[in-house]
């Protein structure tokens, strides 16, 4: 357990606020024959090197990119806010 994971399950003072989360891959405009391209091939390939954004409650928090470490995927933040 991480500290801040023990710190929200002990904290008196902590409290949990759930919001719809999003994480954009590559935000565009696709026709109804793209989706259902991607959908006939089952699986999705953001662009080399193109910004993801983590968006919750309707606002974009973060920009960054997929990694992966370990054999694991991440959201490495790069800027925090949206994209200017």
């Amino acid at each position: 357990m991480t500290e801040l994971e023990r710190f929200l399950a002990e904290s008196a003072v902590a409290e949990r606020v759930d919001l719809p989360t999003l994480l954009v891959l590559d935000r565009m405009r696709l026709s109804a024959g793209d989706i259902d391209g991607i959908r006939a091939a089952g699986a999705y390939e953001a662009s080399p090197g193109s910004t993801c954004e983590l968006e919750a409650g309707g606002q974009v928090l973060a920009s960054g990119k997929i990694v992966k470490r370990r054999g694991k995927y991440f959201f490495k933040v790069m800027e925090k806010g949206g994209p200017k």
